[in-house]
């Protein structure tokens, strides 16, 4: 099977860091519509917990409309722009051996906290839990924090560089000493 290579998770990891930005910018929560009594009446229909999981799980990924992340995340939006940023700083900081040790730790760190916060945000909303429901943005964003966790998790692991000292000039070597018949005796033969 063959793997990634570093620069390859690098890459990942900023594209990863740079989607989790993005999402800040798209709709994470929304009201839920609310039923009319003529709705909740309605013969044939059944309006319980269950059907309205469904149609809740439905406005998650359809729905364009609700409130941004910046907006609805605040101080903590910013919080996890930081973390996203870091994290990718880190990983271009992995590619210069002199940066790679304290790179690799900003890009761990930064990585698992933008993930702590994303997911976070995603299992407890802001304000009580009956007046908003998820959008999409913040699904997108845990899956983008992931795949920044997963990417640069090799990069942070991956043994330092050395820097790279230039080959030694090279030097011939010494001819061997040639045969001179008239000083020596000829080498021993059959």
């Amino acid at each position: 099977m063959r793997t990634l290579g570093f620069r390859t998770h690098i890459l990942l990891a900023v594209a990863a860091a740079a989607a989790l930005i993005a999402t800040l910018g798209r709709p994470w929560y929304a009201a839920p519509p609310v039923l009319t009594a003529d709705e909740e009446r309605a013969i044939g229909e059944l309006h319980g917990p269950v059907s309205q999981l469904t149609e809740a799980v439905s406005r998650w990924a359809s729905e364009p409309t609700g409130t941004t992340g910046w907006d609805a995340l605040g101080t903590w939006g910013t919080v996890l722009a930081a973390f996203a940023g870091i994290a990718a700083l880190g990983a271009l900081g992995c590619l210069l051996p002199a940066t790679q040790g304290v790179a690799r730790e900003a890009l761990r760190y930064g990585a698992l906290a933008a993930l702590a916060v994303a997911t976070w945000k995603l299992l407890d909303q802001p304000g009580p839990n009956a007046d908003l429901e998820l959008r999409y943005g913040a699904f997108v964003a845990v899956g983008a924090a992931l795949l920044l966790v997963t990417s640069g998790a090799p990069v942070a692991s991956a043994p330092l560089q050395r820097r790279r000292r230039p080959a030694p000039a090279f030097v011939a070597p010494a001819p061997p000493p040639a045969f001179e018949a008239s000083r020596s005796a000829p080498p021993p033969g059959p």
